[in-house]
């Protein structure tokens, strides 16, 4: 079991406190650093959206990446299945 670790993040102008480990930490860390950019980059296109709308379309947007990513690893997670019994079958060929 990993111990958990206090870390101070700051996100979107507010102050938190995480509790990870070690290993997460840079990932959590790179998150919110990413999620800062992507709101900051969105504030530049809007600025007179009010914050928790561009929160909500800022949370959209990246849900939508991530369904795009999931979906590429399943058709490429398909095509690795695909080439596997294609050269099962060449094996057996031979």
């Amino acid at each position: 079991m990993s111990v958990q670790i206090p870390i101070d993040l700051r996100v979107l102008g507010h102050s938190f406190r995480l509790a990870t480990t070690e290993e997460k930490r840079e990932d959590l860390e790179r998150a919110a650093q990413l999620l800062n950019e992507r709101y900051d980059e969105f504030r530049r296109k809007a600025p007179n959206m009010e914050p928790s709308k561009l929160i909500i379309v800022v949370a959209l947007e990246l849900m939508q990446e991530v369904l795009s990513m999931n979906k590429s690893l399943q058709h490429y997670e398909h095509c690795e299945r695909l080439l596997s019994t294609i050269l099962q079958e060449v094996e057996a060929l031979t």
